[in-house]
């Protein structure tokens, strides 16, 4: 299926501008494209600074739970949410493979150029899109945890773990937030995997690329969920140990997601 371009103000005036076509990837093309992108994590080494940023937000994240311990139910809403993030936070790392697939070299200075472009505008606004989601998954897990285990009163670190799989009213906050957090996760899924790589790659509006990732996942969605249960996958085992491993599963992951959407939109 193909889509109508998008304007730009790059071409001059009358000048024909190829189209958006939605390929049919299939599971080898899903491996490829993982393969792909673990050979640029090598190539770049975006590892050392990931561990730079993580470091400190896991020792806040753990030094506010210390000191305060009736954060303690938002600990996995926050943590589970970054996975809403993940488009934006990897974006660098997918400017990267695209500076190493145009130049045989992952140039930070080839991967920044974009971003002096109008592209960015694009790239802001789509960013906004994916902080909102967050927000508001996080105040929806709120709602859901003091309307359901909250209501019964404050429980504070292991008490709290007891409660959510001793009693009632914490499998109802269990159960129901996890069927929220697959809401949020298939709507930034179809967000994600193509609006952001598609604003680097190309000069799309923002509600041009919006439309162009909910068609590709629409189009394609066996392929897309399969993916997204491998993100949500090693995202869960990233987390270990305190959030560490996201150093090496965020750029992979970023990596991988560039060589996905070439494989999705042609």
């Amino acid at each position: 299926m193909s889509l109508a371009p998008a304007s730009s103000a790059l071409p001059a005036s009358g000048s024909k501008k190829p189209q958006l076509i939605i390929r049919h990837p299939g599971l080898g093309d899903m491996q490829d494209a993982l393969r792909e992108g673990i050979a640029d994590w090598r190539a770049c080494h975006t590892e050392v600074p990931m561990l730079a940023l993580l470091a400190p937000v896991a020792a806040i994240m753990l030094a506010a739970v210390v000191t305060a311990p009736s954060l303690m139910p938002f600990v996995f809403p926050v943590c589970a949410g970054f996975a809403l993030l993940g488009p934006m936070a990897t974006l660098w790392f997918a400017a990267l493979s695209r500076a190493r697939e145009e130049t045989g070299t992952a140039s930070a200075e080839a991967a920044a150029a974009v971003f002096d472009t109008h592209r960015r505008i694009t790239i802001q606004n789509l960013g906004m899109v994916a902080v909102g989601f967050y927000l508001l998954w996080v105040a929806v897990a709120g709602y859901i945890y003091f309307h359901t285990l909250g209501a019964t009163g404050p429980a504070h670190g292991l008490d709290f773990f007891a409660s959510v799989v001793t009693t009632a009213a914490g499998w109802e906050m269990t159960i129901i937030g996890c069927v929220a957090g697959a809401v949020f996760a298939v709507i930034m899924l179809g967000i994600g995997l193509v609006s952001f790589p598609l604003a680097l790659d190309r000069d799309v509006s923002t509600g041009r690329a919006l439309v162009t990732a909910f068609s590709a996942m629409a189009r394609n969605p066996g392929v897309v969920f399969i993916w997204g249960a491998l993100v949500a996958a090693l995202l869960a085992l990233g987390t270990l140990p305190a959030l560490l491993g996201l150093a090496f599963v965020m750029p992979i992951l970023g990596h991988s997601t560039w060589h996905m959407y070439r494989r999705l939109v042609g």
